[in-house]
């Protein structure tokens, strides 16, 4: 596929327009014209680009790409060494943030809700990120943290009472802990997202409301695998999720 077409494809699928993201959306660094091979993961590192060396692939595409807002401008260092062995090995870098986060068939959102069995009700908050929805059935804050590790295989950092019940849930995937506070005001019995910080046990414990850590990188892997099967069954390309498991 032309290079071109791939990314005007991908910009009407995941319409980056939007969304007032922290990084550029679509094409970050430009390679081969032509893209016969595809290469995929939640974040851009050297392991992920070799990879992509060694599949002969003319493309990465990721969830986390290489500029962000409060990234330092000078491309030196570590930057440097990943953004010259893309340009060395004639590698296109595509990157989709936000889009991919909250896409309604495709996103790490409906994807995570999917495999826990959540069904969605509404999107709230900041660009309608904060997404709200129920579980089919009640049960307790340990079965759905065990339910979670399953689905997951990945051991998730929580607070709240062990046996309190859970059916109302809210959740955003990431780095979305600061929203916990508008969540608060939500009446729903749990928060998940990726990340967690220093005050969140204590605003858990006061307001009732229970907060889980899922992982970062293990709630945003299902947008970018969604999208690799998507590129596969619906672009005709040949294209391969990498897993590089992150336990933060």
């Amino acid at each position: 596929m032309h290079r071109d077409k791939l990314i005007h494809d991908l910009n009407n699928l995941l319409v980056p327009e939007k969304y007032k993201d922290y990084c550029p959306n679509g094409l970050q660094i430009q390679g081969s014209v032509d893209i016969e091979r595809v290469v995929t993961g939640v974040s851009l590192n050297q392991e992920l680009i070799d990879l992509a060396i060694s599949g002969n692939a003319q493309a990465i595409i990721v969830h986390h790409g290489i500029f962000w807002n409060k990234g330092a401008y000078p491309i030196t260092g570590l930057k440097y060494d990943r953004i010259s062995k893309l340009i060395k090995n004639n590698i296109n870098l595509i990157a989709y943030h936000l889009p991919l986060d909250n896409h309604a068939i495709l996103g790490n959102n409906i994807q995570l809700a999917n495999l826990l069995g959540i069904k969605p009700f509404y999107q709230t908050g900041d660009q309608d990120l904060i997404w709200c929805g129920e579980l089919t059935e009640t049960i307790s804050l340990n079965q759905f943290i065990d339910m979670y590790q399953i689905k997951t295989r990945h051991q998730p950092v929580y607070f709240g009472l062990p046996d309190k019940p859970v059916r109302k849930i809210a959740w955003c995937t990431g780095g979305a802990d600061s929203m916990f506070e508008e969540v608060i005001g939500l009446d729903v019995d749990v928060f998940l997202t990726g990340e967690i910080k220093e005050p969140i046990m204590h605003l858990s414990k006061e307001s009732g409301v229970a907060f889980i850590a899922g992982g970062h990188y293990t709630t945003e892997r299902y947008g970018i695998m969604a999208l690799t099967d998507y590129l596969v069954k619906e672009f005709g390309m040949d294209a391969k999720f990498i897993e590089l498991y992150n336990p933060i």
